[in-house]
């Protein structure tokens, strides 16, 4: 057992020297979310987060985490949310390095983010487009990602895009239009994509039987309590990849592999080059004007 102090709160550390990669303990993966906080603060803060656990590290079971435990501290923000089945989740909010650093005790590797503020759960304040490959070729990935960069412009919307960290690219839209709820989003991100589908190679069916090793361009994300990996995340994967934001350059490279930062490299690209979504994103102000051209650029194909 150790302990440390952080932003003024006493964090216990049990079994440091846990492995929870190869080459990688518990104890580093706490450093990591506390020296990352100032990185990661800006893209959780406020939101309700959904934990991604592994308690004794990735090669044991791990599970989704959205209802505070009991025992989470009372310096812990929360947000309850309705369910459709009428019930309510508690989701943990945090504020400041310290919870980052008590959930990753807790064995938190992978950190989530609903797609809306805690304080405004049913306001969604961004889309996220999710590009998943049917296998290792990410030339798919790339063309997929220049075409909807491409559609997206066309509508009026400035997107950004980051690594999943795990197969693809995650490419996403803020919102700051406060009439829209999640139908809307929901709507427009399904406009979208049928217009990047026309080209052929893109799938938006759900199911993977159906897929006929195309892409999958991911939309079901904007949804109420939907959720996705949060930039600077850990990824429960080997070699502890990080979800990292990325300039569309770097996106669009063959050089290009979503698992290419790391746990051990992070740092240094930080060091080394601005971060790509340093300069505050262009939000969406008027989404229905947005839905209303990738309407008509789906028709007129």
């Amino acid at each position: 057992m150790s302990a440390r102090t952080v932003a003024g709160h006493r964090i216990e550390v049990s079994h440091p020297d846990k492995p929870f990669f190869e080459g990688v303990t518990k104890s580093d993966v706490v450093d990591y979310y506390e020296r990352i906080a100032d990185r990661l603060l800006p893209h959780v803060a406020g939101r309700p987060l959904v934990l991604r656990r592994f308690p004794d590290g990735i090669g044991g079971q791990g599970f989704f985490q959205k209802n505070v435990p009991a025992s989470t501290p009372e310096w812990i923000d929360r947000v309850e949310i309705a369910t459709q089945d009428g019930g309510t989740t508690t989701y943990p909010v945090i504020t400041d390095a310290a919870g980052l650093v008590h959930v990753a005790v807790q064995g938190a590797i992978e950190l989530h983010t609903l797609l809306a503020a805690a304080q405004e759960p049913a306001r969604p304040v961004e889309v996220v487009f999710d590009l998943d490959p049917a296998d290792e070729d990410l030339g798919p990935v790339r063309r997929t990602a220049a075409r909807l960069r491409d559609v997206l412009q066309d509508v009026g919307v400035e997107p950004r895009v980051k690594s999943s960290g795990s197969r693809g690219l995650h490419v996403v839209v803020a919102v700051a239009d406060r009439d829209v709820d999640f139908d809307a989003t929901k709507q427009f991100a399904r406009s979208v994509a049928r217009v990047v589908a026309r080209e052929g190679g893109v799938t938006l069916e759900q199911r993977k039987s159906a897929r006929r090793g195309d892409l999958f361009l991911d939309v079901l994300r904007n949804a109420p309590v939907n959720h996705a990996v949060a930039p600077y995340s850990l990824r429960a994967l080997p070699g502890a990849p990080v979800a990292v934001p990325l300039d569309w350059d770097e996106a669009l490279s063959s050089r290009f592999a979503p698992q290419r930062v790391t746990i051990g490299s992070v740092f240094r690209r930080l060091g080394q080059r601005a971060d790509p979504w340093d300069r505050r994103a262009t939000p969406v102000r008027d989404l229905g004007a947005a839905i209303r051209r990738a309407d008509e650029l789906a028709g007129a194909q």
